[in-house]
């Protein structure tokens, strides 16, 4: 039990409220980081994402601000990164549902806004979801990764669909109501679209709370922020990234203590 599926999305665009598109991917820090943490502990880490392709970096994640401007830091993880086995060619969601998900001990999806293009409506990942729920296996997300939470419900298209015309709409039959969890907050998100091109079609904290979640989120913008709730933990934002791995780490060691080995 030391596989770790990590889940990135397919989208290297996301549709903006005026027909605009924004350039998107991952958060180099929020997949680097963690994704470290568990190597080092001796977890392998196995990438899957809808089609198969290989995943974006936001072209905005690639700077050294997002540790704590320490050049070498910066330069390891994004080292570490590159060289990510499976990072050209992941598997797809299908593989890994045909594969079997019993090998797995813990589930890690890292954010950047791709997650909002993709994920969050992706039936499969559903699946996947809900067996890492069912079996009360470690599942870490951060930042705009708790998107990927809502596609473990009965239509997560037609969710997304009336959240995208405004209608507050609680999920059926999805698989964390009242859970309590953290997100890319909709004051962090007014701040980033400063930046975009045009504002976003909705706001992912909203979309969670309407879903049924108990958010929980640090009013104070880009301050660490992480929420453990049953087997899924949440981090806020980029700045959470230390401390979502850590706890997470202890999560996945507390469940399987033979599951990590030292390298």
């Amino acid at each position: 039990m030391n596989k770790i599926l990590v889940i990135l999305s397919s989208a290297h665009q996301l549709d903006l409220a005026d027909g605009q598109r924004l350039e998107t991917g991952f958060f180099l820090n929020e997949l680097g980081v963690p994704a470290q943490h568990l190597a080092e502990a001796g977890y392998q880490l196995e990438l899957a994402n809808p089609r198969g392709n290989r995943p974006a970096m936001d072209a905005s994640s690639d700077d050294a601000s997002f540790f704590g401007n320490d050049e070498r830091r910066y330069q390891r993880t994004r080292a570490f990164v590159q060289q990510l086995p499976g990072l050209n060619q992941p598997k797809t969601f299908a593989q890994v549902l045909s594969q079997g998900l019993d090998d797995y001990a813990g589930l890690f999806v890292p954010g950047g806004h791709a997650p909002m293009a993709d994920l969050l409506m992706d039936p499969q990942l559903g699946q996947i979801l809900r067996h890492f729920h069912q079996h009360f296996k470690p599942t870490a997300m951060i930042c705009h990764g708790p998107a990927a939470a809502l596609s473990a419900q009965f239509d997560p298209i037609g969710f997304i669909s009336a959240i995208k015309e405004g209608r507050e709409v609680p999920a059926q039959d999805w698989i964390y109501a009242n859970y309590s969890m953290t997100v890319f907050s909709n004051i962090e998100e007014r701040v980033a679209e400063l930046k975009m091109p045009a504002k976003l079609q909705f706001h992912i904290e909203s979309a969670l709370k309407s879903a049924g979640a108990k958010m929980d989120v640090a009013w104070i913008p880009m301050q660490s922020k992480v929420v453990r709730d049953r087997e899924l933990i949440t981090g806020q934002n980029p700045a959470s990234d230390q401390e979502l791995a850590k706890q997470f780490l202890e999560m996945l060691v507390a469940r399987h203590p033979a599951g990590a080995r030292e390298r």
